[in-house]
């Protein structure tokens, strides 16, 4: 009897030390606790063994999966499509106007022992400070630049705020990434401010339009005044060229009258007489007798 006691209390036994046995999925990491004291909080994935409660406990938080948080609206709410409430959604922005925005944390486990121990609800804080963040940041910017060129400023902003507090607070995360997911005025006044935002559009596509029509006459003008710049420098050295030939050659005359006036002047008179009678009609009349005849030297190179 005592023998089958002790085999029973062997078995028994046995099983108990077997339920130390624990398996670690392929995305978690186990923790291990003895006496609510972490003992381990980086053990991979894989079959382990610890000893059994109530010595030891063991966690396996999910390390590798993508958590994700809403800040502005719930995801609940936003698969079966009802909407945000104001105070979830709405903030003031830097130039004092009521805005909806909306904005989506995803983030993993970095550290299993601190996520599970150092926070109370760690996913509570990042809602928490996530809102505190972008209602600070929206007060920083204006209504239009959320809409334009700030989104991934505000992005940035909440997503550094959030890395900072959860190593603060040793939450144990990482913040993979913030994402808007809508920025716009409330539904109240969104058809007058539509209104506003076109107004604004098509006063930049008129001065987009301006600039390019700008880009492409001003090189037109350009060419043109350089190529009227050029005719007239073209002109002008023509012009001084004839009137330096001009000159040289009213040198050389008054240089040959000097030397004998007489002779030159004659020449000068013929080489009228020919340049105008040339290549006109010419009818001459002989007022002497027939006897006499006429000498046309003048106007034939045979005497």
């Amino acid at each position: 009897m005592k023998k089958f006691v002790f085999i029973l209390i062997g078995i028994i036994l046995g099983i108990y030390l077997l339920t130390g046995i624990y398996v670690v999925g392929s995305e978690k990491m186990g923790v291990v606790t003895f006496f609510g004291r972490v003992v381990a909080d980086r053990i991979p994935a894989g079959i382990h063994y610890a000893f059994p409660w109530p010595f030891t406990k063991v966690y396996t938080p999910a390390v590798a999966v993508v958590k994700r948080m809403s800040i502005g609206f719930k995801l609940v709410d936003q698969l079966q499509g009802i909407g945000p409430s104001r105070n979830e959604s709405e903030r003031l922005s830097g130039d004092s106007n009521v805005i909806t925005v909306s904005i989506m944390v995803q983030y993993t486990v970095r550290d299993p022992g601190a996520y599970l121990f150092n926070a109370e609800d760690p996913d509570f804080l990042v809602r928490k400070a996530g809102e505190a963040l972008l209602c600070e940041k929206v007060g920083m910017i204006s209504v239009d630049d959320l809409l334009t060129v700030g989104k991934s400023e505000v992005e940035q902003y909440v997503r550094n705020g959030l890395q900072t507090f959860s190593d603060s607070v040793g939450a144990g995360l990482r913040i993979r990434s913030c994402s808007l997911q809508k920025v716009e005025p409330p539904l109240e006044v969104i058809e007058s401010f539509n209104e506003v935002s076109r107004a604004k559009s098509n006063r930049e596509k008129i001065i987009n339009d301006a600039h390019t029509y700008r880009s492409e006459m001003l090189p037109k003008a350009r060419a043109q005044a350089q190529q009227i710049v050029q005719s007239a420098q073209a002109v002008s050295a023509a012009r001084v060229s004839k009137a330096e030939g001009d000159a040289a050659r009213f040198e050389k005359i008054f240089s040959e009258y000097r030397k004998n006036p007489k002779i030159l002047s004659q020449r000068l008179y013929w080489d009228t007489i020919e340049a105008v009678l040339a290549g006109a009609r010419k009818i001459i009349v002989d007022d002497k007798p027939d006897d006499q005849g006429t000498n046309l030297h003048i106007i034939s190179d045979t005497p």
